[in-house]
């Protein structure tokens, strides 16, 4: 999915079985009475670390590389789908366990196959749209000389300097093409503000040739820059979180969060602090039912 502008902050990754049955699932032996999680992620254990769970993402080098929730009770022999590579050994798998703020530890584990890649249409339908409606007679390119990529670097330095710039990204009007350098297709460049629309249009304008929609949003950036912080801090540690992952959602003028776990009263209590939408909340762990 390509969502140019988006500011994202780089993970933060935590420190942090079982005889196959008839159905090739991997139950794993007696487990405590405690909440049960689901989740499908890879394990991964490495000559630096026995195996873990890794929440936070993995690193593409090969063998991967990841840190994450050590796994108690994993065992290789009764699991399938796993790979090796350099001394280390991973697969990805759909696991059920219970978590005691530090560890996971399995009750059931099943291998999950690679899922097939997107196509570019189905990529094209999780695209932001234009924020603005399309004018009457479709959008306008006033100069297409000024619409290419490489002109967005001024207009989005501007609109970034001013005190109530709150968003900047792209909405392609069609799926992209194969050569993307040369012909990155038509697309409207959306450039959000808490106030002052006219005006700011007005400045950007001679700026930016191509198609342009400028509208209006709730927060700041730098409100959205102050939660994320916030977050990934002392208010963050507060709150109970272990955070995984933070980033700023420009088009959805929100600010996305990744914890191990998220119970209902810390989404309360998020949404009573910032307000609600303004932290789009994400569970690795999620309770089952």
């Amino acid at each position: 999915m390509r969502r140019l502008l988006l500011a994202v902050v780089p993970l933060l990754l935590l420190p942090a079985c079982a005889a196959t049955d008839a159905g090739g699932a991997a139950p794993v032996s007696t487990a405590p009475a405690e909440r049960r999680y689901r989740t499908t992620a890879t394990v991964l254990e490495s000559p630096k670390h026995r195996p873990e769970l890794c929440l936070g993402g993995v690193l593409t080098s090969y063998p991967p590389q990841c840190g994450g929730v050590p796994v108690t009770n994993w065992r290789w022999d009764q699991v399938a789908g796993e790979e090796a590579a350099g001394g280390t050994i991973w697969g990805v798998y759909d696991l059920v366990g219970t978590y005691d703020g530090a560890s996971f530890t399995v009750i059931r584990a099943d291998h999950s196959p690679p899922a097939s890649p997107p196509s570019a249409r189905e990529q094209f339908k999780d695209e932001p749209r234009p924020a603005c409606r399309e004018p009457a007679g479709g959008w306008k390119v006033p100069d297409p000389a000024r619409r290419s990529e490489r002109h967005l670097e001024p207009v989005g330095k501007a609109a970034r300097a001013q005190p109530d710039f709150a968003g900047l990204w792209l909405s392609y009007l069609e799926p992209m093409g194969g050569n993307v350098a040369e012909d990155p297709g038509e697309f409207v460049l959306n450039v959000a503000f808490t106030g002052g629309l006219a005006r700011h249009e007005a400045e950007l304008r001679p700026l930016w040739g191509g198609r342009l929609c400028v509208t209006r949003q709730q927060r700041s950036h730098r409100e959205l820059l102050r939660i994320q912080r916030e977050l990934q801090g002392a208010t963050g540690r507060d709150l109970g979180l272990q955070v995984l992952g933070t980033g700023i959602d420009e088009s959805d003028n929100a600010v996305a969060l990744t914890a191990v776990v998220l119970d209902q009263r810390t989404r309360d209590a998020i949404d009573a602090r910032y307000g609600a939408g303004a932290v789009r909340m994400d569970a690795a762990l999620t309770p089952v039912a």
